[in-house]
């Protein structure tokens, strides 16, 4: 028996298949990794934008006021009951993409105070975080208490 006759031929096909299906997925992720990156940027830079939302959000059940004029009445409301409210100071991070998290810090007699809104800037919308920012617009009717 020869030696040719005695060796099979291998097929490439697999190693075609192969190489070319991690190119595909190469592909496919280098895409999505690009898309996300250009998505951040798009929304980078944007937190003053997303502080004027919150600041212009109308809570539920109060038609014309925005939130911005509601803490205003309720530093005024605590000066003309001899308390102290002030030192308002407003923050936004971008968490992912059009996502923002706006933090307002001020002080209230001796505490400090902390509230916390998620913003979507995409979608316009306002979503209140935690206690101190569900109830201030209620707070802020009330004004100081004790």
């Amino acid at each position: 028996m020869t030696e040719a006759q005695g060796t099979k031929k291998e097929s490439s096909l697999p190693a075609i298949l192969g190489w070319g299906g991690l190119l595909v997925f190469m592909a496919l992720f280098a895409w999505l990794i690009i898309a996300q990156l250009q998505s951040a940027e798009t929304w980078s830079g944007r937190g003053s934008e997303a502080i004027a939302l919150v600041k212009d959000f109308r809570p539920e059940g109060k038609t014309g006021e925005t939130l911005y004029d509601l803490i205003r009445a309720y530093s005024l409301k605590a000066k003309e009951q001899d308390a102290y409210v002030g030192e308002f100071t407003w923050d936004a991070k971008q968490r992912e993409g059009p996502d923002y998290e706006v933090t307002l810090l001020w002080k209230e007699g001796e505490n400090h105070k902390v509230a916390v809104w998620r913003v979507d800037l995409g979608d316009k919308e306002v979503r209140p975080q935690g206690n101190e920012a569900s109830s201030l617009p209620r707070r802020a009717e009330q004004g100081v208490a004790g």
